[in-house]
């Protein structure tokens, strides 16, 4: 069985919970994300496998290293699955994103501010305590960043801190959120797409 890890800190957080990625993993994600321009460095591990045990949603750090400053990386989950990427992208060109912040205004307005807040700590909490003393001091304004953002690194404040205002962005990131956390205000109507579904096989090959 793979070592869990809890991504708290010493922090009061959610109990969430990810695998530390492997290089077959790492591997893996970067096969499924070939036609995207992604690091793999900022992978930190798996929050959610398929039954093939091929990574759906990996765990990102929320800052890149590697040049002169360093600088925010907004997606703390991103889906990697093929078929998911695929059905998302079907689901937006139908008015996907609209219809899911209209569902949520309706039906979960309450839930939605609490779960941008809950994006903003558990940000933080996947920086080692040294980064965020680093950033605190030497970069104020990239902390405040990582800070104040919530899901998909929307900010989230004045406008978007308005009980029911919703802006979702991309039902990508909204999915994958929802798979990592199994928790999402609009998880219904994102089940309801089959957006958790699995593809049975048929795009596996892309992934082994």
């Amino acid at each position: 069985m793979s070592c869990l890890r809890v991504a708290s800190q010493g922090r009061d957080i959610l109990p969430f919970f990810y695998e530390p990625a492997t290089p077959a993993d790492i591997a893996s994600a970067a096969r499924q994300l070939s036609k995207r321009k992604f690091d793999a460095a900022l992978i930190l591990g798996v929050a959610r496998r398929c039954s093939f045990g091929r990574p759906v949603v990996i765990v990102c750090s929320p800052v890149q290293i590697g040049r002169l400053e360093p600088f925010p990386f907004p997606t703390s989950f991103w889906l990697t699955c093929p078929w998911l990427v695929l059905s998302a992208a079907q689901a937006e060109s139908k008015g996907g994103v609209d219809e899911l912040e209209h569902w949520i205004e309706r039906n979960a307005p309450k839930r939605w501010i609490p779960y941008n807040i809950l994006h903003q700590r558990l940000r933080l909490s996947l920086l080692p305590e040294p980064q965020l003393e680093f950033l605190r001091r030497f970069h104020p304004k990239l902390f405040r960043r990582v800070r104040e953002t919530g899901v998909g690194g929307l900010k989230f404040g004045a406008e978007d801190g308005r009980e029911g205002v919703v802006r979702v962005k991309c039902l990508h990131l909204q999915t994958a959120s929802w798979l990592a956390l199994r928790k999402h205000p609009g998880g219904a109507w994102l089940k309801a797409r089959a957006l958790g579904a699995e593809c049975g096989g048929e795009m596996a090959a892309r992934c082994v």
